[in-house]
């Protein structure tokens, strides 16, 4: 579907019924909110505050980084590997992150 000339990324007429970028918007902005508030919930009942007080400004630090450098790599390589490898590649990356 992510490459359906129709209805994927191989459009290349503007429409407002291609569902695939709607639905695109949507999932990657409600996860952005949802994953930080959950992140944070688990990591305030999981930690004690003599840890939380050591470790939570290198976890800010490396969500900063992460936040800067993701969108960096996007920007560089989907010119080269295109739009679908780069879903692929983020998708996977959040499968790594599941432990």
């Amino acid at each position: 579907m992510l490459m359906d000339p129709h209805l994927g990324l191989a459009n290349k007429y503007q429409s407002e019924s291609r569902i695939l970028g709607w639905v695109s918007y949507c999932s990657i902005e409600s996860f952005g909110s949802v994953m930080v508030s959950l992140f944070w919930s688990f990591a305030n009942s999981n930690i004690t505050l003599e840890t939380a007080k050591a470790s939570y400004g290198v976890m800010v630090a490396t969500a900063q980084l992460g936040s800067i450098m993701g969108p960096a790599i996007v920007k560089v390589y989907a010119q080269h590997w295109g739009v679908a490898q780069c879903y692929l590649l983020g998708a996977l990356a959040l499968l790594l992150l599941q432990g």
